[in-house]
């Protein structure tokens, strides 16, 4: 398959699949069709979905500038001094590992999240009263704002994804945290953790393709927005519940292929 074609192929699939279910940063979807469909290997493929990740959240708090200006002064600490400080030796550790580990150590990694995923879908759906809790339990405030950062700068610098879709049942329907909040807090760690990731994989691996190819993933990314924000002028929330299912299933699907790469 060529290299445009298969292009096409990554941008229209991840496009379409992630403005279905509205994912806007961690495109998970988009490691996989790297690696199945471009012929990338896990590692180049890792390294280019950081610049997705990065960019996809940078966008994300720009849009919402305005907002974050407005929010008490210990949240603007939070997010600006305690996350970085966090993700920036978290996603360390992570990428540190992710240099020691073997191609299919990482692999089987990838394929158990894939799994992990996909069973998170077809079985866990948020209600629309569950996202707008006002009164979250303090405990579960403590434990995500603390170890949310360390959990997804790690999981970023090892194998790319910052876990968002398993970390935020467990915020949502455990805690009674307010979406919202939860989802603005998972992008500045999501941003703060892939520039930092993509920094210390280059120190790491120096031949990195994410770095030397950053032109690609910048248009990776690009490609994949447009084809999500196009998806979302014709695409119904009534459709949204049967489609997640149905990409689950695929998931748990693909993750079987995955553990045979």
């Amino acid at each position: 398959m060529g290299s445009i074609t298969s292009f096409l192929i990554v941008i229209f699939v991840v496009g379409f699949v992630t403005g279905g279910l509205k994912i806007r940063f961690d495109r998970f979807f988009a490691i996989l069709m790297l690696m199945t469909v471009a012929g990338k290997g896990i590692r180049s493929a890792i390294d280019l979905f950081l610049w997705v990740i990065m960019l996809g959240s940078l966008y994300i708090i720009l849009e919402n500038q305005e907002k974050i200006k407005k929010m008490p002064k210990a949240a603007l600490i939070k997010f600006f001094t305690f996350i970085p400080i966090m993700t920036f030796f978290s996603s360390l550790l992570g990428s540190y590992l992710n240099s020691l580990s073997s191609n299919k150590f990482l692999t089987i990694t990838l394929g158990i999240l894939a799994l992990l995923y996909g069973l998170r879908m077809i079985f866990i759906h948020f209600k629309d009263h569950e996202m707008d809790h006002k009164d979250p339990k303090p405990g579960f405030v403590k434990f995500c704002g603390f170890f949310g950062p360390i959990i997804s700068g790690f999981s970023i610098g090892f194998i790319g994804t910052s876990l968002k879709s398993l970390k935020l049942p467990l915020a949502i329907k455990s805690g009674k945290m307010n979406a919202k909040q939860v989802y603005l807090g998972n992008t500045m760690t999501a941003f703060f953790s892939s520039l930092f990731a993509i920094m210390w994989h280059y120190i790491f691996t120096p031949s990195m393709e994410a770095f030397d190819s950053y032109i690609y993933a910048i248009s990776l990314w690009a490609s994949i927005h447009f084809v999500y924000d196009l998806t979302n002028v014709f695409f119904k929330d009534k459709w949204r519940k049967g489609f997640q299912i149905f990409i689950g299933i695929a998931l748990v699907l693909v993750s079987f292929k995955i553990f045979s790469m």
